[in-house]
């Protein structure tokens, strides 16, 4: 009942989070065909690309140092090769 009661509410979000951007979109649209010279910036429009773009940032600078994404990529790669040499000789190793 808690999922089915979670799965409701995040519909309902996502509902209402459609129902805000359609508005908006008819706003800008009623701006675009009526004055263009009017039309608001997309920051202005959609405050949330400003923080996504604030955020992107911070996310940069508080990433993994690259020795740790290096030897992500690194594991990765000795996977795949361990992978292949199993599927090469027929599921033996």
């Amino acid at each position: 009942m808690t999922q089915i009661s979670a799965n409701n509410k995040r519909k309902l979000e996502d509902m209402r989070t459609k129902a805000y951007m359609d508005h908006r979109m008819s706003e800008l649209i009623a701006f675009a065909v009526n004055d263009p010279a009017k039309m608001p910036k997309v920051e202005e429009a959609y405050p949330f690309v400003k923080e996504t773009e604030v955020q992107a940032q911070q996310s940069l600078t508080e990433e993994e140092p690259d020795w740790k994404r290096d030897q992500a990529l690194f594991m990765q790669q000795a996977q795949r090769i361990k992978q292949f040499n199993k599927d090469k000789n027929g599921g033996e190793n």
